[in-house]
């Protein structure tokens, strides 16, 4: 979850009640009316049965009540739904380097498009406002199937979620219905979170999306992500980055949140005076609204990223019984504020070594609490009660239904695993950043927080010796590498390395990159995408589309003339470097290798600068 409301209505910044009110499921479904009889227009006139439900006169409010239902978020303050309207401040997005806010679906110029952000920008609740906001300007262009992608599993693939999306607005699923929607051009796929798709997943999802959009040109699908995912190699879909906050919009972001004028202009001269490095970390939403929650209890900014998420910690534990005046909560698990902080880091970092996303059933929850309380410091509570203060006190979890717990924001499970490896001792942490420099996927925002909470270690142990390990393979002098060297040194990084291509239907006799594909993802990709460098590589070598018959030609394959959508034909990277020589990987490598500097550069410099406190022990000698 992104921006959210942090602030209980009797805290010292609710100075004003909020101006938005929440739309009217009455007022939602008029609004919605429109476009479904065009819809539904549309369909008889393409003969298909699926939409018959939509005739009802009450329709309209089913509808609506499914729409409405992404207007419902929960918060870290309080247990209740809270509608993203009253306090939601939308995002810009990066429209060729020019940062522009978004409000519509129609802002978008092309049918396929991914929402960019990093931790905390806000891509969830920003892709439900769009949903939400495209009824509400009574001009609706396109009805909205809103999935969650953390949600699908091997039971639940993304057909089956598509289909249960539609089957929530009362249409019958048959082939020909399915498309007819998706090729009337009056319905849009909003799928959220494509970095928390399980990993083993991703490739399915991926190559899913990716037929839905060359099958369907006519249907909008939008997909958030965080930098780096399998989605941004896609060459169908537009990238658009979330903008930073920036500090100009923090007043209009603090009013959102019911913060008071007074109140909002001390928390900015706060942040402009504090010394601490943690005010040039607030550039997202999530960050701010985090930021009021704590100086609303210690008056102050805190000097550094550890001290500021150990407080806010103490904070949500303890700060509605402040409230109260004198009354001190006795936890169910029997731990004290520091003790319960230090079973969740574990439990948190656990979550992640044992390959779990950020919702776990309950099952997965027993058995994360199971080693999270063994490597605890010998504390000692009980799985039920451990939740019952995370979720009702703490309320950094929170329940889904009867089976399942989810982290309020991914934000938190990943700081407090990054907190947990931050106090290891020297041996441990040893092993932990040994394993990263084989395996980064899904620990990039462990990592990041690293970098700022634990930056000697994470310099010394992980930033230098990966910078090392890769300059040895990739930053001798390749261009005097002949193409099968180089495919040799490439096909050893990234085995089975190459381009999947589909015939067109248009231009005909052409074929297009569908996906760039390896076996295996390497370590430290995030770092200086190497990955993204060869894709475009090879990109350039093929342009896409790409005659058909030059395909066959120069790699000796051939297309199926009657396998439109469902054929792929899978060229190998050391085919197209054997075919088109070495000088656009060799010039993708030479970035490679300036990116590299950078990175040894500023980890150098950390090293060096906690080196020099060793002078401190010879002073006087």
């Amino acid at each position: 979850m992104a921006s959210m409301r942090l602030l209980s209505h009797n805290d010292n910044f609710s100075g004003k009640k909020l101006a938005v009110e929440p739309i009217s499921l009455i007022s939602l479904a008029r609004l919605a009316a429109p476009i479904i009889n065009e819809i539904l227009k549309l369909s008889k006139k393409a003969g298909t049965r699926g939409l018959q439900k939509w005739e009802a006169s009450s329709f309209p409010r089913k509808i609506a009540t499914r729409i409405k239902s992404l207007d419902t978020v929960r918060t870290i303050w309080k247990s209740q739904p809270l509608s993203l309207q009253t306090f939601f401040h939308p995002p810009k997005l990066a429209f060729q380097e020019k940062p522009e806010f978004v409000t519509r679906l129609s802002a978008f110029e092309d049918n396929a498009v991914i929402i960019e952000g990093i931790v905390g920008q806000g891509k969830s609740i920003f892709l439900r406002s769009l949903a939400i906001n495209e009824i509400t300007s009574n001009d609706a262009q396109r009805l909205p199937l809103f999935i969650e992608l953390k949600d699908l599993s091997i039971k639940t693939d993304l057909q089956g979620a598509i289909f249960r999306a539609l089957e929530s607005y009362d249409i019958d699923i048959d082939e020909a219905t399915i498309d007819f929607l998706f090729k009337s051009g009056k319905f849009s796929l909003l799928l959220d979170g494509f970095d928390e798709i399980e990993e083993k997943l991703v490739k399915a999802v991926y190559l899913h999306i990716e037929h839905l959009a060359r099958r369907y040109p006519e249907l909008l699908i939008v997909v958030t992500s965080r930098p780096g995912n399998e989605i941004q190699k896609s060459p169908t879909f537009k990238t658009l980055r979330i903008a930073e906050l920036t500090p100009a919009e923090f007043p209009a972001f603090l009013t959102k949140l019911g913060v008071s004028s007074e109140k909002s202009l001390e928390l900015r001269q706060a942040i402009r005076n504090s010394p601490s490095k943690l005010s040039n970390l607030i550039k997202t939403p999530l960050m701010l609204t985090l930021v009021v929650i704590v100086y609303e209890a210690e008056v102050r900014i805190p000097e550094t990223l550890p001290e500021f998420f150990d407080r806010l910690f103490q904070v949500v534990v303890s700060n509605h019984d402040r409230l109260k005046g004198g009354f001190t909560r006795v936890h169910q698990s029997g731990l004290s504020e520091r003790g319960l902080q230090t079973v969740f880091e574990a439990f948190c970092f656990m979550t992640l070594q044992l390959g779990h996303n950020r919702t776990l059933t309950a099952d997965q929850f027993e058995e994360v609490f199971k080693y999270a309380i063994k490597y605890s410091d010998g504390l000692k509570c009980d799985a039920d009660n451990f939740k019952a203060d995370i979720t009702n006190t703490a309320c950094l979890m929170l329940m889904e239904g009867i089976d399942s717990i989810t982290y309020l924001h991914k934000s938190i499970l990943d700081y407090y695993a990054a907190s947990f490896v931050r106090k290891l001792n020297e041996k441990n942490s040893s092993h932990f950043y040994q394993a990263m420099l084989k395996k980064t996927l899904g620990w990039e925002d462990v990592l990041s927080f690293l970098k700022s909470i634990d930056s000697f270690r994470y310099s010394q142990k992980f930033i230098l010796p990966f910078v090392a390990s890769e300059k040895e393979i990739f930053c001798c002098d390749l261009s005097k590498k002949s193409p099968a060297e180089l495919s040799n040194i490439m096909e050893a990084a990234y085995p089975n390395f190459g381009l999947c291509f589909q015939r067109n239907t248009s231009p005909a006799d052409t074929a297009t990159i569908i996906s760039f594909q390896t076996e295996k993802e390497r370590a430290g990709e995030h770092l200086a995408g190497l990955v993204f460098l060869i894709m475009e590589a090879l990109d350039t070598m093929m342009p896409s589309p790409f005659p058909i018959k030059e395909i066959e030609d120069l790699f000796k394959i051939h297309f199926m003339a009657d396998a439109i959508d469902a054929e792929e034909i899978f060229i190998p990277g050391k085919s197209i470097i054997n075919a088109f020589g070495t000088k656009e990987i060799c010039t993708k490598l030479g970035i490679y290798e300036t990116r590299l500097e950078k990175l040894r550069t500023v980890a150098q410099e950390v090293v060096d600068a906690e080196n020099k406190k060793e002078l401190i022990f010879t002073l006087g000698d």
